[in-house]
């Protein structure tokens, strides 16, 4: 297999994975393991994000010190229904092994894996609701081919900034938090961003499925009650993407210069002093904002989608 490592656990994270039954021969133990990440930034994992392995192979050499608890006794009745019953049992040597082989024939779901005292604990679930594994090994290697995506919590992000909202009685500032996956998810449909904030002790959301956040930016707009208004260079006449590559929460203030067209942006975003000077976060505020509006041209889809264009 193209990666390897080897006595160095701790660079996979486990929690979710599953694990299923390769072969055991009374000492070496074989398992195949999914949904395993690996850290960045290590020498098999070179990127700047946790990555999932598609699918690795785990061998433990001298499995033993073994013990299989299951947490509560269950039995089943004669209705197929099953109860708690009887005092916990903890096992150990030749039955816990073949309680073990029996969940990883079926499947077993991590809820954890990590070193404790002086072995490791596995905790999850499969035939059994819940139990734990306590085991050791004399030498672990891990292999893997290939791998599948960025981990699944790096592929989900929340953020929160200081926003200000414009009412009848003045300035406010709110709490915004925005949640973002990088992944499709409710059934793998939209929305992955929402957007949301508290104003006067009632919860308003938006969602939206673009990478940028305006849309769900613009949604939380027409939630909002009316006459309160998000402001922020998003949301400003002088707030502009930049014309040859956007970034999420930036944009570029041109509020001393007049932008007609797009290609009157290229200098002010190109020329790295004037980008550098320029570049504003969607919820800074200064005392030129001006709301966005069809008669005044701004290279910014925020009011494209408050229209619903």
């Amino acid at each position: 297999m193209k990666f390897c490592v080897e006595n160095d656990l701790s660079l996979f994270e486990f929690h979710d994975s599953v694990l299923s039954l390769v072969s055991f021969n009374d000492r070496d133990l074989v398992i195949s393991a999914s949904m395993v990440n690996i850290h960045k930034d290590t020498p098999q994992n070179p990127t700047q994000y946790d990555m999932e392995i598609a699918s690795a192979q785990i061998t433990f050499r001298n499995f033993h010190a073994v013990t299989y608890d299951p947490m509560i006794s269950c039995e089943t009745d004669d209705d197929g229904q099953t109860h708690t019953a009887g005092q916990r049992m903890v096992f150990d040597g030749q039955d816990a092994i073949d309680r073990i082989l029996e969940e990883l024939q079926n499947e077993i779901w991590v809820h954890y894996f990590g070193k404790k005292d002086h072995g490791y604990i596995l905790c999850g679930c499969g035939i059994e609701p819940y139990f734990e594994i306590h085991f050791n090994f004399d030498h672990v290697v891990v292999y893997w081919d290939e791998y599948k995506k960025k981990a699944w919590y790096e592929l989900h992000h929340q953020y929160k900034y200081d926003a200000v909202l414009h009412t009848p009685n003045g300035d406010e500032t709110v709490k915004l938090q925005i949640n973002y996956s990088e992944e499709p998810v409710y059934f793998g449909r939209s929305p992955q961003v929402s957007v949301g904030c508290i104003f006067e002790e009632k919860e308003y959301w938006g969602h939206g499925s673009e990478y940028l956040w305006t849309d769900a930016l613009a949604d939380l707009q027409r939630r909002l009650p009316e006459g309160i208004i998000l402001k922020g260079c998003l949301t400003c006449r002088h707030g502009n993407f930049c014309p040859v590559g956007d970034s999420v929460n930036e944009v570029f203030c041109t509020r001393d210069v007049l932008i007609a067209q797009k290609s009157d942006l290229f200098f002010y975003t190109e020329d790295c002093a004037e980008r550098d000077k320029r570049s504003k976060q969607y919820f800074d505020l200064c005392e030129d904002y001006q709301p966005q509006s069809k008669d005044f041209f701004t290279y910014n889809d925020y009011l494209y989608y408050l229209n619903g264009e």
